[in-house]
């Protein structure tokens, strides 16, 4: 046979395709390294997210078996995309700024099938799509729904002991029979169990299914059916307590009925899964993707330039934000205030931690005594919006109205009126951050990371101010107190540094 006829096939995977994408991960790592580490954290601590260890190998294994419908040496990289990646990383850099951990999680893994996706094309990374969409639930996310399961556990398991005239008190997440009284926990919320079944739901529709609808409603099963099985365990518990006089389904039966009842849910769900799924003899094998081209050395040099040099200016960006977040050289404490003050006894106490400088006095106004308190912040020193910082302690204290007065710079202060057994209380506050006077704390704390991330983040401080008074007189103590801010607001502003 001669060499016209052989037919020439470019080679599948090469080298600079595999340096290509090893770089990739490699600066995937080094930039996003702290929130690869946080939520490692919460991976190992915690039982509702040990399965996220196993979903890198698993997207990882997936993508391997899918090799020979990949070709390496022959990527199309799709420089739109790097859009996607500068939104991932401008969202860890919110998330690094303000301390929040969930954004730098959601960029941190959303980043990486992104910049995969960049360097391999549209073409290839569809056929990796599923294993790149996988790495999502690495993302420890999920438990803001614990409220919500248990609300929806509450009612369906009260509907199923009402079908068999079970009777029953419900108050809230509370569950009385006549034989003992239940609670529907954050534990019996089944969240554990919720986003292990989805995730098995989606493992088990791409591994056996080829079908879109198939597994689409594959999925939309793996979502409802937990919910429903949750609901019915925890039926058969109180039934089971009812049953035996609260012999059984208390204490560690509880826990062992319910580990025994997931797994006997894990295992239906799949046997369903077998209902649904084609027959083998309908599967159709995928062919091997065969390239008609060899990517240049030039283009990977591009590629992996565009996203090394994007990586670099971020990596630049993280660390002066690492810098905002450091402690700054001998930071200035609140100055001396410009009011007669002493310090008097007052039933009100604010709660704030980790603060660097606080002020706590009184002063008399138009014969009314106007407690003070205010926190510093300055950067790298703790952190001002959160919650654990209280305006006042809600043990002792009732937000019984809320209103506004106005201050001299045009802005309407929030004023909180707040009442225990003896008292009643208004009290008025703002936000200093970075010399802007701001009323809302969500406000004040998106324009921290604001300040944070372009470098220019100084300190913030909270000012609240408190008077006593009485229901008799509480329209004209209100007239006073607006007063009283008025004139003494550019004052009390002026205990911040500059």
């Amino acid at each position: 046979m001669s060499d016209a006829n052989v037919n020439y096939s470019p080679i599948r995977h090469s080298q600079s395709g595999v340096i290509a994408l090893l770089l990739i991960l490699v600066i995937w790592v080094l930039i996003f390294w702290q929130g690869l580490v946080t939520a490692l954290d919460i991976w190992l601590i915690s039982d509702t997210f040990n399965h996220c260890l196993f979903v890198l190998p698993a997207s990882a294994y997936f993508i391997y078996q899918k090799r020979e419908q990949l070709a390496l040496s022959a990527i199309k990289p799709n420089y739109w995309v790097l859009i996607l990646c500068i939104a991932s990383s401008g969202l860890y850099a919110v998330g690094l700024s303000g301390g929040v951990q969930l954004f730098m999680h959601i960029a941190t893994f959303t980043f990486l099938p992104f910049s995969v996706w960049f360097l391999l094309g549209n073409e290839q990374a569809k056929k990796i799509l599923f294993p790149l969409f996988f790495i999502l639930f690495c993302i420890p996310i999920g438990e803001e729904l614990i409220p919500t399961l248990q609300e929806v556990t509450a009612d369906l398991s009260v509907m199923m002991l009402q079908w068999v005239n079970v009777p029953i008190y419900r108050s809230g997440l509370y569950i009385e029979i006549p034989e003992g009284r239940f609670l529907v926990a954050e534990a019996c919320s089944g969240i554990s169990f919720f986003i292990a079944s989805i995730v098995i739901g989606c493992l088990y529709a791409y591994m056996n299914m080829q079908s879109t609808v198939r597994r689409t409603a594959f999925v939309l099963i793996s979502i409802l059916f937990p919910i429903i099985a949750n609901a019915i365990r925890v039926f058969g518990i109180i039934l089971t307590g009812h049953l035996t006089n609260m012999e059984h389904a208390v204490g560690a039966d509880h826990l062992i009925y319910g580990w025994v009842f997931f797994s006997f849910v894990i295992i239906c769900l799949i046997a369903l899964g077998e209902l649904i799924r084609e027959k083998s003899s309908e599967l159709i094998p995928e062919a091997p993707f065969s390239p008609v081209h060899v990517t240049s050395k030039s283009d990977y040099v591009k590629a992996c330039g565009a996203i090394t040099v994007l990586m670099i200016m971020v990596f630049g960006w993280y660390q002066v934000i690492q810098g905002q977040l450091s402690s700054g050289t001998s930071p200035h404490k609140l100055n001396k205030l410009l009011i007669p003050n002493s310090v008097v006894a007052t039933n009100w106490q604010p709660e704030f931690v980790d603060y660097f400088d606080k002020k706590q006095t009184s002063f008399d106004y138009k014969a009314k005594q106007i407690d003070l308190y205010a926190v510093w912040y300055p950067k790298g020193h703790g952190e001002l919006v959160s919650y654990a910082n209280r305006m006042y302690l809600e043990d002792s204290w009732t937000l019984e109205s809320s209103y506004s007065t106005s201050a001299p710079n045009g802005e309407a202060l929030p004023v909180n009126q707040i009442v225990n057994s003896r008292d009643v209380r208004l009290l008025a506050y703002w936000y200093v951050v970075d010399g802007k006077v701001l009323r809302n704390k969500n406000i004040a704390k998106l324009y921290e990371i604001y300040q944070i991330m372009l470098g220019q983040h100084a300190g913030s401080g909270l000012v609240m101010l408190s008077m006593k008074s009485e229901y008799s007189t509480l329209e004209q103590d209100k007239r006073l107190f607006g007063e009283m801010i008025v004139d003494k607001f550019s004052l009390i502003n002026q205990l911040f540094p500059e």
